[in-house]
């Protein structure tokens, strides 16, 4: 019996598998990374742009739309993040415990339940993570201070 767990989890599309869930895991960490630096060049170009034009107050409100728009590009990565390291631990849990199902491996669907929108509900709830509402919080305040000017 103990020969059969060791066997199972040194198998070569198990083991491929978890490393598939660790290669999405660190894309989706990646590309969220990527819409920050994109954010921060972008937002640099718009900000640079308006402060050269002589009348603020008609062009402020532009920052704001980018800004919203990457938040949710970046929630979006940071909530499949979240749903691949979710299917990675209960992976690990099953094999652990020997309650592996065959079905499960290469499973790399996003959804994990039944709700027709799973990914916007979870997307959604990234909001709620710091990594999200700090990081545009600060240029959404930016946005607004150059207003104020």
């Amino acid at each position: 019996m103990k020969k059969e767990i060791l066997d199972l989890k040194n198998h070569p599309s198990v083991t491929c598998y978890i490393e598939m869930l660790q290669n999405n895991i660190s894309r989706m960490s990646s590309h969220s990374g990527i819409v920050k630096a994109s954010m921060c060049v972008i937002y640099t170009i718009v900000i640079t742009i308006i402060l050269t034009i002589q009348n603020l107050d008609m062009y402020w409100w532009i920052t704001l739309p980018i800004t919203i728009c990457m938040a949710i590009l970046d929630s979006y990565y940071l909530a499949l993040e979240k749903v691949y390291r979710d299917k990675y631990d209960e992976f690990v849990d099953k094999l652990n415990l020997n309650r592996l199902d065959s079905q499960e491996i290469y499973n790399m669907k996003p959804r994990t339940t039944s709700l027709k929108f799973e990914m916007l509900a979870r997307t959604i709830y990234a909001f709620k993570s710091f990594s999200i509402f700090g990081f545009y919080g600060v240029f959404i305040i930016i946005s607004i201070i150059i207003h104020l000017i």
